[in-house]
């Protein structure tokens, strides 16, 4: 994913906008990723500014993740956004991210964009109930036939005194 920034530089702020959809492979050794199995789309736009190139964009991707709360397979779709500048100058700020001159190659940026905006939870619905913590049964599902009422063993000895108690007043 190279953009040709030959026209930017002799059109000072006209914005030139930029389209792919890749296969994961390019970006490298990503299998380890849920999105690794789908295809990405990579939209935006670049511009140069007088000194420095500013690209814009938004990747579209979908994962195979595994929920948060229930374990179960489910597709999830993101879309990340990232904005960064780019400079042939040989004499660069810390923030600016230096080129040859002729082409960016956006592989890196769009790898470490989606690396770093890995969520860390997914749910397969936002009011997935999770699993039973006693047998494991998917709430989602059906509701299991545990207790509903489970006493912390912490706290037995309370519960068999107000048992006890019940028992008096009855």
């Amino acid at each position: 994913m190279k953009l040709q920034v030959e026209q930017a530089k002799e059109h000072i702020g006209k914005k030139f906008p930029y389209s792919y959809t890749i296969p994961t492979s390019e970006l490298g050794d990503v299998t380890a990723f849920p999105w690794s199995r789908h295809d990405i789309t990579i939209n935006g736009e670049f511009w140069f500014d007088g000194q420095n190139y500013i690209v814009q964009g938004s990747i579209e991707s979908k994962g195979d993740y595994e929920c948060s709360r229930c374990l179960t397979t489910t597709e999830h779709d993101r879309k990340d956004s990232f904005e960064e500048i780019f400079s042939d100058s040989r004499d660069v700020a810390e923030d600016v991210i230096p080129f040859d001159g002729e082409e960016i190659d956006l592989t890196e940026l769009i790898r470490d964009t989606l690396i770093i905006n890995e969520p860390s939870q997914v749910l397969c619905q936002d009011d997935c109930k999770g699993l039973c913590v006693h047998c494991g049964a998917n709430l989602n599902v059906s509701p299991c036939s545990c207790e509903s009422f489970v006493v912390d063993p912490r706290f037995a000895e309370l519960r068999a005194l107000l048992d006890e108690k019940d028992d008096r007043l009855s």
